[in-house]
């Protein structure tokens, strides 16, 4: 089985029900944020046990086959390689605000009345900062861009590997960050598009140059961070 189908699988299903439950209308706002979160994160991390399964009795049950392949490993580096790039990709995305709203800020994080109980907890830290960073880097740096490298590669084209891998997991990355966005909001397709395509290939180069995903994990939680931190404060 290529390693390609259920990463294809799981990031079209994800979109999918994504895109139902931006449609729809929810009369409690926790619930919305609940089932928004869990329509990406399920199938991706469905796509990542299939995976798992089949690289292990690939590798006849070896221990640590799973792990090498998604190259779940962190060193001290990482950190120095994850802030940096979390630093960088942010203050790009920061200037493309400016260039397009006219002021920084528009499309990050705001909160209304806080109410510090698990809801608010889950939404406003966990989900974004943590969770939310820890299933994507998993699929999008861990499987797709392992998966396209491992296909391309197969396939004869050694030389152009990196550069598929790292341009494919990137763009998917920016897609899914696209969906629930009107179609008719050109200015926030274009922020939210560049910015994300951008951190996406970051976070893709710094992976496969690196042989881990602990780097891109940190960038990303580093990128999300000085959006949701920043709004914490200012309220």
């Amino acid at each position: 089985m290529s390693l390609l189908m259920p990463a294809g699988i799981g990031i079209v299903v994800a979109m999918v029900l994504l895109a139902s439950v931006g449609a729809t209308t929810f009369r409690d706002g926790n619930v919305a944020l609940l089932l928004g979160y869990l329509c990406v994160w399920v199938p991706l991390l469905v796509a990542i046990g299939v995976t798992a399964f089949g690289v292990g009795r690939a590798a006849g049950e070896q221990s640590g086959a799973v792990r090498r392949f998604l190259r779940l490993s962190i060193r001290p580096i990482d950190l120095v390689w994850g802030i940096a790039v979390g630093l960088l990709t942010r203050t790009a995305a920061s200037l493309i605000e400016i260039g397009v709203y006219g002021s920084m800020g528009t499309t990050g994080v705001s909160f209304g009345e806080t109410v510090y109980d698990l809801w608010w907890l889950f939404g406003a830290l966990l989900a974004p900062v943590l969770l939310a960073p820890l299933v994507e880097e998993l699929f999008f740096r861990g499987l797709v861009l392992r998966a396209v490298h491992s296909q391309v590669v197969t396939r004869g084209s050694s030389g152009w590997a990196g550069v598929i891998a790292v341009a494919v997991s990137g763009l998917t990355f920016a897609l899914m960050h696209l969906v629930t966005i009107e179609v008719g909001n050109a200015q926030t397709i274009v922020v939210v598009g560049v910015s994300t395509l951008i951190f996406g290939l970051a976070a893709a180069s710094i992976s496969l140059a690196t042989g881990r995903i602990g780097g891109a994990i940190i960038a990303h939680v580093t990128f999300n961070g000085l959006v949701v931190v920043p709004a914490l404060l200012a309220f």
